[in-house]
């Protein structure tokens, strides 16, 4: 990844379905890559503001299996947010 000498700013619209396409200088500047994971943080005290950051590559799919196959984990969320109601 090339080190940046400046900010970047680059605009992005919203699609429906919430698509976005990340602008080419935003790519770049990340080194991302198709499939790579992008977290997006908002903190209520920056009201209209994300920050996005690249999920490093050797932490994607890490923890796959750990708590179970993904049916278990759907089954144990559901019942956590059924217990939500009562």
């Amino acid at each position: 990844m090339d080190v940046l000498d400046h900010p970047i700013e680059a605009e992005a619209r919203l699609r429906r379905k919430n698509q976005l396409t990340m602008p080419e200088p935003i790519v770049r500047a990340l080194d991302a890559a198709p499939n790579d994971i992008l977290v997006f943080d908002v903190d209520p005290a920056e009201p209209g503001v994300a920050h996005v950051r690249l999920m490093p590559r050797d932490f994607a799919g890490s923890l796959t299996g750990v708590f179970g196959t993904s049916e278990e984990v759907l089954e144990f969320v559901r019942g956590e947010r059924a217990a939500w109601g009562e």
